[in-house]
């Protein structure tokens, strides 16, 4: 008669070294990151220095945009509503500095396993331009964001839809300039197929 629990060990030990074999073989193929984009109906994908460049291009249009709308704030003492996420000891230490009045808060689990929290309060104009002033562009890349690289500025009485439509029409202007810059002059640009759906 056979022992189930005899074969299990066994069982467990070759999916686990079939997973990891599976996992090297994968990233020996797939080392490099890349980013797909559709430029004017036409599609590339972006390895290397243009990935990287991309990366720093949204980095960059993410700190811009949060110094436009900024701007359109003209009263000193406002008190805006934002939004921020991270995990709760780095987002207690981020509130008390900044003096944030919390209005709400939601708990979330970051992968793999890490409590954290989504944010939305209030903070003056002087404390929000300080962080955004000082925010470097790898606290906003996707992959390293820190809890001042996720803020976000909220709806709020101080900037119209309009100008905030103006922000958002002007920044995908830009952007797609950017783009046409670094698929014209970077090392890693390769025409692909459009996928769609």
């Amino acid at each position: 008669m056979i022992s189930y629990r005899t074969l299990a060990i066994p069982i467990i030990l070759a999916l686990v070294i079939g997973g990891v074999i599976s996992f090297l073989v994968v990233y020996r193929f797939y080392p490099e990151k890349h980013e797909n984009i559709n430029l004017n109906g036409k599609c590339y994908e972006l390895t290397g220095q243009a990935h990287q460049e991309f990366i720093n291009l949204t980095a960059q249009q993410k700190k811009n945009g949060l110094i436009l709308q900024l701007k359109k704030i003209e009263d000193i003492n406002a008190s805006i509503p934002i939004t921020f996420s991270g995990k709760d000891p780095e987002i207690k230490e981020f509130i008390n500095r900044y003096h944030i009045l919390v209005t709400s808060k939601q708990n979330v689990t970051f992968y793999p396993n890490i409590i954290g929290s989504v944010i939305n309060g209030n903070i003056t104009r002087i404390n929000l331009e300080r962080i955004v002033e000082n925010l470097s562009l790898e606290e906003l890349y996707p992959s390293s964001k820190t809890v001042a690289g996720s803020i976000g500025i909220q709806p709020n009485e101080y900037i119209t839809p309009a100008e905030t439509e103006n922000i958002s029409l002007l920044q995908d202007a830009l952007m797609k300039n950017r783009l046409r810059e670094i698929v014209a002059t970077s090392d890693g640009v390769k025409s692909t197929e459009c996928r769609y759906g």
